[in-house]
């Protein structure tokens, strides 16, 4: 798979209520699974894409967590509706309206580059 990139907000990074709600092992949690929501083949959910969810002991392995620190940090991603946990997998809820400015862009920096070529 080639390179990905998600996209952080710095204010609400830096300011928002994750900054609060979070403890710093939780928030670490946090931008892991936005950075996994990312790497996964469908953008925004966690799982293989076959159907089913990744275990939450798998992904606490992945991440080099424990498996109490997961689950801490998804109970209080769900309260505050940041995600959705499912046998479908961890889906990071808004993840198209937060990512969307790089999908939308993308098209035409990829248009861009190729007509910006000399040959």
């Amino acid at each position: 798979m080639g390179r990905k990139w998600i996209k952080l907000w710095v204010g609400e990074s830096l300011r928002g209520t994750s900054r609060f709600e979070f403890t710093p092992a939780e928030r670490g949690v946090w931008y892991d699974l936005l950075l996994m929501a990312g790497d996964c083949r469908e953008d925004g959910n966690i799982s293989p894409g076959d159907g089913k969810g990744y275990p939450l002991k798998w992904i606490a392995s992945t991440l080099n967590i424990p498996l109490p620190l997961l689950k801490t940090t998804l109970d209080k991603c769900v309260a505050s509706d940041r995600l959705t946990v499912t046998e479908d997998g961890v889906t990071i809820n808004n993840w198209r309206r937060y990512q969307s400015e790089y999908e939308r862009q993308k098209a035409h920096k990829d248009r861009r580059s190729v007509s910006d070529k000399p040959y």
